[in-house]
């Protein structure tokens, strides 16, 4: 299958429509950066990726190679079909703008929920459908079976996560714009691999 490179600058997004049997990556060039990840059935896209099922469907808060990501309907929308790092999130939100304010960033930066509705404005798919997102290479831990912790991640660069879509999907990726732990205290920029066909949205 014929793929064709696109670069996210730090703290952008893209959107792109990938089909049913279709395979995709997403590839941290330079370490220690995380990417946010939506995906929405292309023909209903109030069916759309969630974390709470996918936990509930596999049993898992932390996902790798063989899991799949499940949707609002409980079927697996995209499934890992490869992976690097094996450390990926699906605890925290996106970041947006107040969260960046309480990481003390300027107030004006864009979170990761920002630059994804961005990228997906073009589909048609409204803000408030932007909430729930794997967060690729992102290392979260639970301390004393209790309070939630974000670490540094521990992808390398070039770690890449492969995906394969389940069904038709609409999927927007991000690079976290989180200048702390999060990213190992810089924004980096993310690399994506999708088929040719792709038609892709961004903010850039």
């Amino acid at each position: 299958m014929q793929m064709k490179e696109i670069r996210i600058p730090e703290k952008r997004a893209v959107s792109f429509k990938v089909g049913e049997g279709k395979e995709f990556e997403v590839t941290d060039p330079k370490g220690s950066q995380v990417a946010d990840l939506v995906a929405f059935q292309a023909d209903n896209t109030s069916i759309r990726f969630s974390t709470k099922y996918t936990y509930k469907k596999t049993g898992k808060v932390r996902i790798s190679i063989g899991d799949s990501l499940f949707t609002t309907e409980g079927n697996p929308i995209l499934t890992i079909v490869s992976d690097d790092c094996g450390i990926h999130d699906l605890l925290y939100a996106p970041c947006n703008d107040w969260i960046l304010t309480d990481y003390g960033q300027e107030t004006d930066t864009h979170g990761c929920r920002e630059n994804l509705f961005e990228a997906l404005e073009p589909t048609g798919i409204p803000k408030t459908d932007v909430h729930s997102t794997l967060n690729i290479f992102m290392k979260s831990t639970i301390a004393e079976q209790k309070y939630i912790d974000i670490r540094e991640p521990e992808s390398e660069p070039g770690d890449t996560i492969r995906f394969r879509a389940d069904q038709e999907s609409i999927v927007a990726v991000s690079s976290c714009a989180g200048e702390s732990t999060v990213n190992g205290g810089d924004t980096k920029p993310i690399d994506i691999r999708v088929p040719e066909d792709s038609v892709i949205n961004s903010n850039f």
